[in-house]
């Protein structure tokens, strides 16, 4: 038994010390694993705090923009913040009342007011005036839009509810005058006024050469 006892002692001794030398080999790569983790769990937050920063940098540069646009005293500015809806009404060749909504366009060398088209308008932005008439204008529409050339017609929501409200507000008396109206639209107020032209930027391109002799008759 002794011999075997022996031989017994001395492979539990190499197999404890293969375990050790193992666990030794393998302490430096865990340490090294554990302070990578740990490494790109604090390149972690410090991005995020990082990100939250610039967030909270970029919001207070807009806002900052905002404020000295509405307030810097040249009415233009003031619709590089927020645009009030805008419309062109007129009559068509047939005499017809008709109207296309306008946006502010950027894409071109200078800026200017273009019409938006799909595919329920005409390449150039209009469709037929006859639900658009029927919102409940006070004063009536026809009271204060010519008969005789386009005009166009700015809104806003009559409640003020958030700040972009406020600005087209502000943006749509100062570059198009006092509202002298409301009408409705599904079941919400909105103050109107119209003008003969529009304000800042050139107007959309005039009305289609075919149109031209009806247009003088009116």
């Amino acid at each position: 038994w002794a011999p075997m006892l022996a031989v017994l002692g001395i492979a539990v001794s190499v197999a404890l010390s293969g375990c050790w030398m193992a666990a030794a080999q393998l302490a430096p790569i865990a340490a090294s694993a554990a302070e990578e983790v740990g490494g790109d769990a604090a390149e972690l937050a410090a991005g995020v705090a990082a990100s939250t920063h610039g967030d909270e940098a970029r919001a207070k540069q807009y806002e900052d923009a905002r404020q000295g646009a509405m307030t810097s005293g040249d009415n233009c500015n003031q619709l590089e913040v927020q645009v009030p809806d805008v419309i062109e009404l007129r009559r068509s060749a047939a005499g017809a009342p008709e109207y296309r909504e306008l946006q502010i366009s950027d894409s071109l060398a200078e800026r200017q007011w273009l019409p938006l088209a799909d595919s329920e308008t005409t390449p150039d932005g209009w469709r037929p005036a006859v639900n658009f008439l029927q919102m409940n204008f006070t004063p009536p529409l026809g009271a204060v839009v010519a008969e005789s050339s386009s005009s166009f017609l700015a809104y806003t929501p009559a409640k003020v509810i958030t700040a972009a409200d406020g600005d087209r507000l502000t943006a749509m008396t100062t570059n198009f005058g006092t509202p002298v109206g409301t009408f409705t639209w599904n079941g919400n107020y909105y103050h109107y006024v119209v003008t003969s032209t529009l304000p800042c930027y050139p107007p959309p391109p005039e009305r289609l050469a075919q149109d031209a002799p009806a247009h003088s008759g009116l």
